[in-house]
């Protein structure tokens, strides 16, 4: 008989793909055992019981699953393979054990001990029996589907020799030496397991799909700089002002700067930083600084653009789009040179705003996407960490092309500092072992990835005199007011700063204050000059279109106003006149400091001013004290305490005694926590599963809000997907609608739950939205969501 992996996929095809696509994904170190989970990974689909189950609909109860019996098998031949004293065995099982789901613990894959395997154990050792018993009614085609994949003796001794206690305790003893003993325990075991892992799943998923892994394509370097400076000189040009000559000047010394020192070292560093003010150019500097690394070390690794926050994404997006398109190097299609991945990227490209490109095909565009496959990827640092750092099959499946990749990080020091030791230990396991290289970006250097040889690799910094430029950049100058005040109070100082001539942002620490920020500045300056808000309180896609809408009206020269959370704080391409803000950590309001007199020399007593001040509720509680550690807001306050105002020029050294008052304060022990999870591989919730860069607040919930006709037919849509029998054509009619949804949905305190309209999803869930008609009610077009009650929750 014939028998099929998939309903349109044989399963000696699927088998083939499967495990020449994860050997191929996979580090060469690791190739021949993701090749071996590949050849094992779907065996048990070699029973009539599963067969039936797909192509007949039959119910075959727990003898149609085929995962551990497949699990057995990879173990098998691993074992052959590796012998007894080998961790590969191991990993293989787990990783063939899970190619359909999450991982967990290698306890909670095996018996409990090596005399009692425990009732649910032999339970499924009794299925796999029944099972073997059935695949052998069919060795001889069995063998004929391996034909060509595995030594026929491998099989037979297996189906005909059968004995699953002997494999288990095998694998026990695997367990016990990795977990108890440490035999196999090495810095590089848990990323050995996550590779092969993640190539399995990876090849999988891409066999299933029916399409082959893509041609991706690479612009190199010298097309990459050509088109740079083409695009700087048409902007030059165009914007001659003496002010800006200068700057430009200085930026183009620093991009020179690094692109030298890059190919100086090239050859022989790993870990590259780049410290320079904000405003230089940062984003082109290094990429290109990236690209030029990648010709020096030859073959086609993938740049990976590490950004902290979605809002931010977009923009950096554009910029590196703009370089393709101006190379004249793209003759295919732009996702296999370019891709834009997180939690709101847009999977299916649609024609127009009524309707969807039928001719697409979302679960390929789903796979491109999860799967990183093209040669530069922009992505967030939650895709990026969660990636390495997790338990979930999802975030998994890129995981292999870490290997040999070049990962350029922006904005690090948006990270949690308590997460540094974790960072700088996974990367450089990458960098040592794996063949990666990193290059580190910002304006504020944190303490991470130090220059001494005594660190594990040592980092070396492109931009080697930055202290200099920082010294030339003097367009800002920091005016701190530490006295409490009232938010009234504020918003008539506010009042008194902004000039006619003037452009302003106001970021305030929590949606509530800015809201009532927002009204009062409406009520003043609402006839005189445009007002907008920005925040997570409006829906994703409304918020994109006003950075749009407000980085044009900038261009333009409109002074207008802008009040906004920290949705701005970092990376977002804005330039004011000057900026209030309300008190933070000093790395938060160096970095608001940014948005400030950007293409500026120098500040004036108009235009580069940035105010801070430190703003109380009604009753006496800091804003700030709701959202940032404590410690960071008391540190900064001594820094800046008996300072009336402090010049750019003098941030440098502000931020690194910051940084180093910090180190001595925070504890970094979650770091070393998860560290210590890596290398026991402890998947439970107190280790590896439970980590998150965001934090997950049960105190909240996502609502759709029904926005316009085309949210309301995705909406309507929705609830007929659900109900597709089918998992792959539900899947694929899902990704048609799934990013609308997403870029229409807001998280909120759950406190609103009843203004909303609730719809039974499953036993336990609720699909939760604003309909069309209350809309008017509870959604302004300038703020967002309606906040009736009382608030004191933000969001970012």
């Amino acid at each position: 008989m014939q028998f099929y992996s998939h309903p349109d996929k044989l399963l000696s095809k699927h088998l083939q793909e499967v495990s020449t696509m994860a050997a191929a994904f996979c580090p060469q170190r690791y190739g021949e055992a993701a090749r071996i989970a590949g050849i094992a990974h779907d065996f048990g689909k070699f029973t009539t019981f599963f067969q039936e189950y797909m192509l007949k609909k039959k119910q075959q109860g727990k003898l149609k699953q085929h995962g551990f019996i497949s699990a057995l098998f990879g173990a098998h031949n691993a074992f052959h393979r590796w012998g007894e004293d080998h961790f590969f065995p191991l990993a293989i099982y787990s990783s063939i054990y899970h190619h359909h789901g999450n991982l967990s613990d290698f306890k909670e894959i095996l018996p409990s001990s090596m005399k009692n395997f425990g009732a649910a154990f032999e339970e499924n050792v009794d299925i796999a029996r029944r099972q073997v018993e059935n695949i052998e009614t069919n060795l001889k085609e069995v063998r004929k589907a391996y034909r060509d994949m595995l030594d026929e003796q491998l099989i037979n001794g297996f189906i005909k020799g059968f004995n699953p206690h002997e494999l288990l305790r095998k694998l026990l003893k695997l367990e016990y030496y990795y977990t108890v003993r440490g035999k196999y325990k090495r810095d590089t075991s848990y990323f050995a397991h996550q590779f092969i892992y993640s190539s399995l799943i990876a090849a999988d998923k891409l066999s299933a799909s029916g399409e082959n892994p893509t041609s991706i394509r690479f612009i190199q370097s010298p097309g990459i700089l050509l088109a740079r400076d083409k695009i700087v000189q048409s902007r030059m040009e165009k914007n001659n002002k003496d002010s800006q000559g200068e700057i430009n000047s200085i930026r183009e010394d620093i991009f020179r700067r690094v692109q030298t020192n890059m190919e100086l070292f090239a050859d022989t560093q790993r870990i590259f930083t780049i410290t320079s003010p904000t405003g230089s150019g940062k984003t082109w500097t290094g990429f290109c600084a990236a690209t030029k690394l990648r010709d020096r070390l030859g073959g086609n690794r993938k740049i990976v653009y590490v950004l902290p926050f979605t809002s931010i994404i977009d923009q950096n997006y554009k910029s590196i789009q703009e370089l393709f398109h101006n190379s004249g190097e793209i003759t295919d299609k732009e996702r296999f040179y370019l891709l834009k991945h997180h939690h709101l990227s847009g999977q299916v490209k649609e024609e127009n705003e009524e309707g969807y490109d039928p001719a697409s095909s979302p679960v390929f565009e789903q796979l491109l996407t999860e799967d990183w496959q093209s040669a530069v990827i922009v992505t967030t640092f939650v895709q990026f960490f969660e990636s390495m750092i997790s338990v979930r099959n999802r975030m998994l499946k890129k995981f292999h092309n870490y290997a040999g990749s070049i990962f350029l990080i922006d904005e690090i020091q948006a990270l949690d500092i308590k997460y540094y030791p974790l960072v700088e230990y996974v990367l450089n396991i990458l960098c040592r072992e794996y063949d990666s290289r990193v290059i580190l970006m910002t304006a504020t250097r944190p303490a991470i990835f130090g220059s001494s040889p005594n660190d594990r690799l040592p980092a070396m910094e492109l931009l080697e005199n930055y202290p200099d430029y920082y010294s030339r950049f003097n367009r800002t100058c920091l005016i701190p007011k530490l006295d409490k005040i009232g938010l009234e109070d504020f918003v008539q100082e506010i009042a008194a700063l902004i000039k006619d001539e003037t452009s302003c942002m106001v970021v305030c620490n929590t949606i509530k204050s800015s809201l009532r920020v927002f009204s009062l500045l409406k009520k003043i300056f609402g006839e005189k000059r445009k007002v907008y808000y920005l925040s997570t309180n409006l829906v994703p896609a409304q918020r994109a279109d006003r950075i749009d809408k407000i980085a044009a009206d900038l261009e333009d020269g409109e002074n207008l106003i802008l009040v906004s959370t920290q949705v701005v704080e970092a990376g977002v391409d804005l330039d004011f006149d000057i900026v209030v803000r309300d008190f933070a950590p000093l790395d938060s309001i160096i970095q608001c400091a940014g948005r400030c007199n950007r293409g500026g020399i120098m500040f004036s007593y108009n235009r580069g001013i940035v105010y801070l001040f430190n703003v109380v509720n009604e009753k006496g509680d800091d804003y700030a004290s709701f959202i940032y550690g404590t410690s960071n807001l008391i540190l900064t306050k001594e820094l800046l305490r008996g300072r009336d105002r402090i010049e750019e020029r003098e941030y440098l050294s502000l931020i690194e005694a910051f940084y180093n008052m910090i180190k001595k304060e925070i504890s970094t022990q979650p770091a070393h926590d998860l560290i210590a999870a890596l290398e026991n591989f402890n998947m439970s919730r107190d280790g590896v599963s439970g980590f998150s860069l965001i934090k997950n607040n049960s105190g909240y919930i996502d609502v759709l809000f029904r926005y316009n006709s085309r949210v309301e037919e995705a909406y309507q849509r929705f609830w007929e997907v659900i109900g597709i029998k089918d998992f792959q054509e539900k899947r694929n009619e899902y990704l048609k609608i799934k990013t609308i949804l997403q870029k229409y949905t807001i998280s909120l305190p759950a406190q609103f739950t009843d203004v909303f309209e609730k719809r039974p999803l499953g036993e336990s869930n609720v699909f939760i939205s604003l309909p069309p008609e209350g809309m008017a009610d509870y959604y302004d077009e300038d703020t967002g969501f309606k906040r009736e009650r009382n608030d004191s929750f933000l969001a970012f």
